[in-house]
Protein backbone atom coordinates (compact mmCIF):
# COMPACT_ATOMS: atom_id res chain seq x y z
CA UNK A 1 0.00 0.00 0.00
CA UNK A 2 1.25 3.49 -0.82
CA UNK A 3 2.05 5.50 2.26
CA UNK A 4 0.22 8.75 2.92
CA UNK A 5 1.34 11.81 4.83
CA UNK A 6 -1.66 13.32 6.63
CA UNK A 7 -1.87 17.11 6.87
CA UNK A 8 -4.58 18.65 9.01
CA UNK A 9 -4.79 22.08 7.48
CA UNK A 10 -5.46 25.34 9.29
CA UNK A 11 -8.75 27.17 8.90
CA UNK A 12 -9.08 29.46 5.86
CA UNK A 13 -10.00 33.12 6.07
CA UNK A 14 -13.75 32.45 5.72
CA UNK A 15 -13.84 30.62 9.08
CA UNK A 16 -14.90 32.93 11.90
CA UNK A 17 -16.77 31.43 14.83
CA UNK A 18 -17.68 34.75 16.40
CA UNK A 19 -16.44 35.05 19.98
CA UNK A 20 -15.31 31.45 20.26
CA UNK A 21 -12.16 31.89 18.15
CA UNK A 22 -11.03 34.87 20.22
CA UNK A 23 -9.58 32.29 22.60
CA UNK A 24 -8.53 29.32 20.47
CA UNK A 25 -8.65 28.06 16.87
CA UNK A 26 -12.20 27.09 15.96
CA UNK A 27 -11.00 23.50 15.49
CA UNK A 28 -9.89 23.29 19.14
CA UNK A 29 -13.35 24.20 20.44
CA UNK A 30 -15.41 21.85 22.63
CA UNK A 31 -17.89 19.88 20.52
CA UNK A 32 -20.78 17.56 21.41
CA UNK A 33 -19.98 17.75 25.10
CA UNK A 34 -16.77 15.70 25.02
CA UNK A 35 -14.83 16.16 21.78
CA UNK A 36 -12.92 18.93 20.03
CA UNK A 37 -13.79 19.65 16.41
CA UNK A 38 -10.36 18.59 15.12
CA UNK A 39 -10.75 15.15 16.77
CA UNK A 40 -12.89 14.06 13.82
CA UNK A 41 -10.32 14.82 11.12
CA UNK A 42 -7.41 13.40 13.07
CA UNK A 43 -9.43 10.25 13.82
CA UNK A 44 -10.27 9.94 10.10
CA UNK A 45 -6.55 9.85 9.42
CA UNK A 46 -5.55 7.43 12.17
CA UNK A 47 -8.50 5.13 11.39
CA UNK A 48 -7.23 5.18 7.79
CA UNK A 49 -3.87 3.90 9.14
CA UNK A 50 -2.03 7.14 8.45
CA UNK A 51 0.78 7.21 11.00
CA UNK A 52 2.60 10.40 10.00
CA UNK A 53 0.36 13.42 10.65
CA UNK A 54 1.18 17.13 10.54
CA UNK A 55 -1.25 19.51 12.26
CA UNK A 56 -1.02 23.14 11.24
CA UNK A 57 -2.11 25.96 13.54
CA UNK A 58 -2.70 29.51 12.39
CA UNK A 59 -2.53 31.23 15.79
CA UNK A 60 -3.35 30.77 19.50
CA UNK A 61 -1.79 27.31 19.66
CA UNK A 62 -2.07 26.57 23.40
CA UNK A 63 -5.50 24.87 23.40
CA UNK A 64 -4.63 22.69 20.42
CA UNK A 65 -1.26 21.64 21.82
CA UNK A 66 -2.64 20.82 25.28
CA UNK A 67 -5.43 18.74 23.78
CA UNK A 68 -3.33 16.81 21.26
CA UNK A 69 -0.52 16.05 23.70
CA UNK A 70 -3.08 14.58 26.09
CA UNK A 71 -4.90 12.48 23.50
CA UNK A 72 -4.23 8.96 22.27
CA UNK A 73 -5.39 8.95 18.65
CA UNK A 74 -4.32 5.32 18.22
CA UNK A 75 -1.21 6.19 16.23
CA UNK A 76 1.41 3.46 15.96
CA UNK A 77 3.80 4.36 18.77
CA UNK A 78 6.85 2.80 17.06
CA UNK A 79 6.64 4.34 13.60
CA UNK A 80 3.92 7.01 13.90
CA UNK A 81 4.25 10.62 14.94
CA UNK A 82 2.40 13.91 15.28
CA UNK A 83 3.97 17.22 14.29
CA UNK A 84 2.27 20.42 15.44
CA UNK A 85 3.42 23.15 13.07
CA UNK A 86 2.85 26.84 12.47
CA UNK A 87 4.53 29.69 10.63
CA UNK A 88 7.83 30.57 12.28
CA UNK A 89 8.01 34.03 10.74
CA UNK A 90 5.80 36.85 12.09
CA UNK A 91 3.29 38.28 9.63
CA UNK A 92 2.70 42.00 9.30
CA UNK A 93 -0.88 41.40 8.18
CA UNK A 94 -3.18 38.45 8.79
CA UNK A 95 -3.82 38.29 5.04
CA UNK A 96 -0.34 36.81 4.67
CA UNK A 97 -0.97 34.03 7.22
CA UNK A 98 -1.99 31.51 4.56
CA UNK A 99 -1.66 27.75 4.53
CA UNK A 100 0.93 28.08 1.74
CA UNK A 101 3.05 30.39 3.94
CA UNK A 102 2.85 27.84 6.75
CA UNK A 103 3.71 24.93 4.45
CA UNK A 104 6.69 26.88 3.09
CA UNK A 105 7.94 27.66 6.60
CA UNK A 106 7.86 23.95 7.40
CA UNK A 107 8.82 22.56 3.99
CA UNK A 108 11.67 20.45 5.39
CA UNK A 109 9.20 18.26 7.29
CA UNK A 110 7.26 17.61 4.09
CA UNK A 111 10.44 16.94 2.10
CA UNK A 112 11.77 14.53 4.72
CA UNK A 113 8.63 12.38 4.64
CA UNK A 114 8.91 9.01 2.90
CA UNK A 115 5.23 9.08 1.89
CA UNK A 116 4.22 8.67 -1.75
CA UNK A 117 1.09 10.79 -1.31
CA UNK A 118 -0.27 13.53 0.88
CA UNK A 119 -3.86 13.96 2.01
CA UNK A 120 -4.60 17.54 3.07
CA UNK A 121 -7.87 18.17 4.92
CA UNK A 122 -9.00 21.15 7.03
CA UNK A 123 -9.93 20.77 10.67
CA UNK A 124 -13.18 22.78 10.59
CA UNK A 125 -15.13 20.15 8.62
CA UNK A 126 -16.84 17.31 10.49
CA UNK A 127 -17.44 14.08 8.59
CA UNK A 128 -16.34 10.45 8.42
CA UNK A 129 -14.09 9.31 5.59
CA UNK A 130 -11.72 6.40 4.96
CA UNK A 131 -8.92 8.08 3.03
CA UNK A 132 -7.76 4.74 1.64
CA UNK A 133 -10.96 4.60 -0.41
CA UNK A 134 -10.29 8.09 -1.71
CA UNK A 135 -6.71 7.11 -2.56
CA UNK A 136 -7.91 4.05 -4.48
CA UNK A 137 -10.20 6.33 -6.52
CA UNK A 138 -7.32 8.75 -7.10
CA UNK A 139 -5.11 5.97 -8.46
CA UNK A 140 -7.93 4.52 -10.55
CA UNK A 141 -8.60 7.86 -12.25
CA UNK A 142 -4.91 8.41 -12.90
CA UNK A 143 -5.15 12.14 -12.28
CA UNK A 144 -2.80 14.58 -10.58
CA UNK A 145 -5.13 15.80 -7.82
CA UNK A 146 -8.36 14.48 -6.34
CA UNK A 147 -10.69 16.83 -4.44
CA UNK A 148 -13.39 15.54 -2.12
CA UNK A 149 -16.77 17.21 -2.57
CA UNK A 150 -20.36 16.93 -1.37
CA UNK A 151 -23.49 17.56 -3.42
CA UNK A 152 -25.64 19.71 -1.14
CA UNK A 153 -29.10 21.30 -1.31
CA UNK A 154 -28.50 23.97 1.35
CA UNK A 155 -25.75 26.03 -0.25
CA UNK A 156 -27.85 29.17 0.26
CA UNK A 157 -27.74 28.76 4.04
CA UNK A 158 -24.48 26.93 4.71
CA UNK A 159 -20.93 26.51 3.36
CA UNK A 160 -20.48 30.27 2.96
CA UNK A 161 -17.43 31.15 0.83
CA UNK A 162 -16.47 27.51 0.40
CA UNK A 163 -15.32 26.46 -3.05
CA UNK A 164 -17.91 25.30 -5.60
CA UNK A 165 -16.63 22.73 -8.08
CA UNK A 166 -17.65 22.64 -11.73
CA UNK A 167 -17.22 19.39 -13.65
CA UNK A 168 -16.61 18.31 -17.22
CA UNK A 169 -16.44 14.74 -18.39
CA UNK A 170 -15.55 11.88 -16.03
CA UNK A 171 -15.72 14.12 -12.96
CA UNK A 172 -12.77 16.20 -14.09
CA UNK A 173 -12.86 19.59 -12.36
CA UNK A 174 -13.05 22.43 -14.88
CA UNK A 175 -13.76 25.38 -12.60
CA UNK A 176 -13.77 26.58 -9.00
CA UNK A 177 -15.64 29.54 -7.55
CA UNK A 178 -16.79 30.77 -4.14
CA UNK A 179 -20.21 30.00 -2.69
CA UNK A 180 -21.95 33.33 -2.06
CA UNK A 181 -25.30 31.75 -1.27
CA UNK A 182 -26.87 32.42 -4.64
CA UNK A 183 -28.02 28.87 -5.38
CA UNK A 184 -29.45 26.03 -3.31
CA UNK A 185 -27.92 22.99 -5.03
CA UNK A 186 -24.16 22.98 -5.47
CA UNK A 187 -21.15 20.67 -5.45
CA UNK A 188 -19.18 21.98 -2.48
CA UNK A 189 -15.48 21.27 -2.10
CA UNK A 190 -14.64 19.85 1.31
CA UNK A 191 -11.14 21.28 0.77
CA UNK A 192 -9.65 17.80 1.08
CA UNK A 193 -7.01 16.95 -1.53
CA UNK A 194 -4.95 13.88 -2.41
CA UNK A 195 -1.88 14.26 -4.61
CA UNK A 196 1.68 13.01 -4.78
CA UNK A 197 4.05 14.49 -2.24
CA UNK A 198 6.31 15.76 -5.03
CA UNK A 199 3.41 17.59 -6.72
CA UNK A 200 2.40 19.10 -3.41
CA UNK A 201 5.89 20.55 -3.00
CA UNK A 202 5.77 21.91 -6.56
CA UNK A 203 2.42 23.60 -5.90
CA UNK A 204 3.77 25.24 -2.72
CA UNK A 205 6.63 26.68 -4.75
CA UNK A 206 4.32 27.75 -7.59
CA UNK A 207 1.95 29.50 -5.18
CA UNK A 208 4.83 31.38 -3.55
CA UNK A 209 6.00 32.65 -6.94
CA UNK A 210 2.47 33.57 -8.06
CA UNK A 211 1.07 35.46 -5.08
CA UNK A 212 1.94 35.94 -1.42
CA UNK A 213 -1.78 35.75 -0.65
CA UNK A 214 -2.42 32.39 -2.36
CA UNK A 215 -3.91 29.51 -0.43
CA UNK A 216 -3.65 25.91 -1.58
CA UNK A 217 -7.15 26.11 -3.06
CA UNK A 218 -6.06 29.13 -5.11
CA UNK A 219 -3.07 27.41 -6.67
CA UNK A 220 -5.16 24.31 -7.40
CA UNK A 221 -7.76 26.49 -9.15
CA UNK A 222 -4.95 28.23 -11.04
CA UNK A 223 -3.65 24.86 -12.26
CA UNK A 224 -6.86 23.31 -13.62
CA UNK A 225 -5.78 23.73 -17.24
CA UNK A 226 -2.36 22.21 -16.58
CA UNK A 227 -3.24 19.32 -14.27
CA UNK A 228 -5.84 16.59 -14.29
CA UNK A 229 -8.00 17.32 -11.25
CA UNK A 230 -10.89 15.00 -10.40
CA UNK A 231 -13.70 15.09 -7.88
CA UNK A 232 -14.38 12.33 -5.35
CA UNK A 233 -17.92 12.42 -4.02
CA UNK A 234 -18.39 12.08 -0.29
CA UNK A 235 -21.71 10.67 0.85
CA UNK A 236 -22.94 11.01 4.41
CA UNK A 237 -23.12 13.68 7.06
CA UNK A 238 -20.98 16.81 6.60
CA UNK A 239 -20.85 19.97 8.66
CA UNK A 240 -18.71 23.00 7.85
CA UNK A 241 -18.13 24.89 11.09
CA UNK A 242 -17.22 28.34 9.84
CA UNK A 243 -19.48 30.56 11.98
CA UNK A 244 -21.12 30.68 15.40
CA UNK A 245 -24.44 29.75 13.81
CA UNK A 246 -22.86 26.74 12.09
CA UNK A 247 -21.18 25.63 15.32
CA UNK A 248 -24.44 25.94 17.25
CA UNK A 249 -26.45 24.14 14.58
CA UNK A 250 -23.98 21.25 14.22
CA UNK A 251 -24.00 20.56 17.96
CA UNK A 252 -27.79 20.43 18.15
CA UNK A 253 -28.47 18.47 14.99
CA UNK A 254 -25.87 15.82 15.78
CA UNK A 255 -27.48 14.90 19.10
CA UNK A 256 -29.84 12.68 17.13
CA UNK A 257 -27.28 11.63 14.52
CA UNK A 258 -24.24 10.53 16.50
CA UNK A 259 -24.44 7.11 14.86
CA UNK A 260 -23.56 8.85 11.59
CA UNK A 261 -20.17 9.75 13.06
CA UNK A 262 -19.24 7.44 15.91
CA UNK A 263 -19.19 3.63 15.80
CA UNK A 264 -17.19 0.70 17.11
CA UNK A 265 -15.64 0.34 13.66
CA UNK A 266 -14.78 4.03 13.39
CA UNK A 267 -14.06 5.45 16.86
CA UNK A 268 -13.49 9.16 17.37
CA UNK A 269 -10.54 9.60 19.69
CA UNK A 270 -10.31 12.46 22.16
CA UNK A 271 -8.66 13.45 25.40
CA UNK A 272 -9.94 11.37 28.28
CA UNK A 273 -10.87 12.84 31.65
CA UNK A 274 -11.13 10.91 34.89
CA UNK A 275 -14.30 12.59 36.11
CA UNK A 276 -17.18 11.18 38.10
CA UNK A 277 -20.55 10.46 36.48
CA UNK A 278 -23.03 13.31 36.28
CA UNK A 279 -25.10 13.85 39.43
CA UNK A 280 -28.80 14.41 38.82
CA UNK A 281 -30.23 15.94 41.96
CA UNK A 282 -33.83 15.98 43.10
CA UNK A 283 -35.88 18.15 40.73
CA UNK A 284 -33.59 17.61 37.72
CA UNK A 285 -35.42 17.19 34.41
CA UNK A 286 -33.37 16.35 31.31
CA UNK A 287 -34.86 15.51 27.90
CA UNK A 288 -33.32 15.10 24.44
CA UNK A 289 -29.86 16.27 25.49
CA UNK A 290 -26.21 15.23 25.56
CA UNK A 291 -24.67 15.56 29.00
CA UNK A 292 -20.93 15.29 29.67
CA UNK A 293 -19.40 13.65 32.73
CA UNK A 294 -18.90 15.43 36.02
CA UNK A 295 -21.97 17.68 35.81
CA UNK A 296 -24.30 18.58 38.68
CA UNK A 297 -27.85 19.18 37.52
CA UNK A 298 -30.83 20.35 39.57
CA UNK A 299 -32.68 22.33 36.90
CA UNK A 300 -34.27 21.57 33.52
CA UNK A 301 -32.30 20.81 30.36
CA UNK A 302 -34.12 20.46 27.02
CA UNK A 303 -32.55 19.67 23.63
CA UNK A 304 -29.11 20.93 24.64
CA UNK A 305 -25.45 19.93 24.68
CA UNK A 306 -23.84 20.21 28.10
CA UNK A 307 -20.06 19.86 28.45
CA UNK A 308 -18.13 18.30 31.30
CA UNK A 309 -18.28 19.68 34.87
CA UNK A 310 -21.18 22.07 34.26
CA UNK A 311 -23.33 23.04 37.26
CA UNK A 312 -27.00 23.86 36.63
CA UNK A 313 -28.79 25.00 39.78
CA UNK A 314 -32.40 24.50 40.83
CA UNK A 315 -35.02 26.40 38.84
CA UNK A 316 -32.69 27.01 35.89
CA UNK A 317 -34.06 26.14 32.44
CA UNK A 318 -31.66 25.43 29.55
CA UNK A 319 -33.26 24.96 26.13
CA UNK A 320 -31.66 24.62 22.68
CA UNK A 321 -28.28 25.66 24.05
CA UNK A 322 -24.63 24.63 23.90
CA UNK A 323 -22.94 24.93 27.28
CA UNK A 324 -19.17 24.41 27.25
CA UNK A 325 -17.31 22.73 30.15
CA UNK A 326 -16.90 24.10 33.69
CA UNK A 327 -19.74 26.61 33.46
CA UNK A 328 -22.08 27.61 36.29
CA UNK A 329 -25.75 28.36 35.59
CA UNK A 330 -27.22 29.67 38.82
CA UNK A 331 -30.71 29.39 40.27
CA UNK A 332 -33.73 30.39 38.16
CA UNK A 333 -31.68 31.46 35.12
CA UNK A 334 -33.45 30.90 31.78
CA UNK A 335 -31.27 30.29 28.71
CA UNK A 336 -32.55 29.58 25.20
CA UNK A 337 -30.76 29.52 21.82
CA UNK A 338 -27.33 30.32 23.21
CA UNK A 339 -23.68 29.28 23.26
CA UNK A 340 -22.02 29.68 26.65
CA UNK A 341 -18.22 29.47 26.64
CA UNK A 342 -16.03 27.75 29.23
CA UNK A 343 -15.87 28.92 32.87
CA UNK A 344 -18.70 31.43 32.43
CA UNK A 345 -20.91 32.18 35.45
CA UNK A 346 -24.51 33.16 34.76
CA UNK A 347 -26.10 34.41 37.95
CA UNK A 348 -27.34 38.01 37.91
CA UNK A 349 -29.01 38.10 34.48
CA UNK A 350 -32.01 35.82 34.77
CA UNK A 351 -32.87 35.43 31.08
CA UNK A 352 -30.73 35.03 27.95
CA UNK A 353 -32.62 34.35 24.74
CA UNK A 354 -31.37 34.28 21.17
CA UNK A 355 -32.81 32.74 18.01
CA UNK A 356 -31.90 29.66 16.00
CA UNK A 357 -30.31 31.85 13.33
CA UNK A 358 -28.64 34.22 15.80
CA UNK A 359 -27.76 32.41 19.04
CA UNK A 360 -26.51 34.50 21.93
CA UNK A 361 -22.83 34.03 22.82
CA UNK A 362 -21.44 34.47 26.35
CA UNK A 363 -17.67 34.89 26.51
CA UNK A 364 -15.18 32.58 28.18
CA UNK A 365 -14.82 33.31 31.92
CA UNK A 366 -17.50 35.99 31.70
CA UNK A 367 -19.61 36.68 34.78
CA UNK A 368 -23.07 38.11 34.06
Amino acid sequence: MNKMLGIVNLEPANVHVEGVDDYRPASATSFLGRYRILDFMISNMTNSHIDDIEIYIKNRPRSTIEHILGTNYNVNSKKGKFSILYGENPVSNELYNTDIANFKANIEYIEQSSANYVVIAPSHFVYIQDFNEMLEYHEKMGGDITIMYQSVNNAKDAFAMCDILEFGEDKRVTGMSKNIGKYKNRDISLECYIMSRNLFIELIQKAQMTSSLFWLSDVVADSLNDLKVYGYQHKGYVSCINSLRAYYKANLELMDRLDDLVSDNWPIYTKTNDTQPTLYKQGANVTGSLIGNGCEIEGTVINSVIGRNVVIKAGAVIENAVIMPSTLINKNVKIKNAVIDRYAIITHIKELKGTEDEPIYVKRRDRI
